[in-house]
């Protein structure tokens, strides 16, 4: 899996190494059954993108079934369920998952937090043309006084739909 991960650029989840696994070079299935199985797979992760992470409940999972004390289906000897799942089968996912999960909730928070800070911006720079705007008025209505005139009535209409 990690070779492939490597090798692909990305990481990629049991499903699809299963599938590559279970194909001949010209992309056909080994045989029947891992046709079916393949295409099972492929219809797990295609209604459901999380099933493609390495989980309790991902696409191979879910096709063949809860893992084996002692070994975890294509992820190489070694690891068992428990150091990838954690010791808590009610547990959601596993450590990588949970990390992952944690990633983007900050990014998520920090997106939403530099969002507020551009609307409070927003904000505060509409106060400030809005005062501008109100001394113009004033300074506009007192140099017309100052000259013993009277705003023209189009001038006066605009002002007071302004306020």
């Amino acid at each position: 899996m990690e070779e492939e991960s490597e090798e692909q650029g990305r990481r990629i989840g049991r499903g699809e190494l299963w599938i590559k696994v279970h194909k001949k070079n010209d992309g056909s299935y080994m045989n029947e059954e891992a046709r079916a199985i393949g295409e099972r797979i492929e219809e797990i992760e295609q209604q459901d993108e999380s099933s493609r992470v390495l989980s309790q409940n991902d696409s191979i999972a879910q096709v063949f079934g809860k893992e084996k004390p002692g070994r975890v289906r294509g992820v190489g000897f070694g690891p068992t369920p428990t150091q990838l799942f954690g010791s808590n089968s009610r547990a959601p996912g596993n450590i990588v998952e949970e990390e992952e999960t944690q990633r983007k909730l900050c990014a998520l928070e920090a997106e939403l937090e530099s969002e507020k800070l551009k609307r409070k911006a927003m904000e505060d720079e509409a106060a400030v043309d809005k005062k501008k705007m109100q001394a113009m008025e004033r300074a506009m209505i007192y140099l017309f006084q100052r000259q013993g005139e009277e705003l023209p009535g189009d001038i006066a209409v605009g002002m007071s739909s302004v306020e």
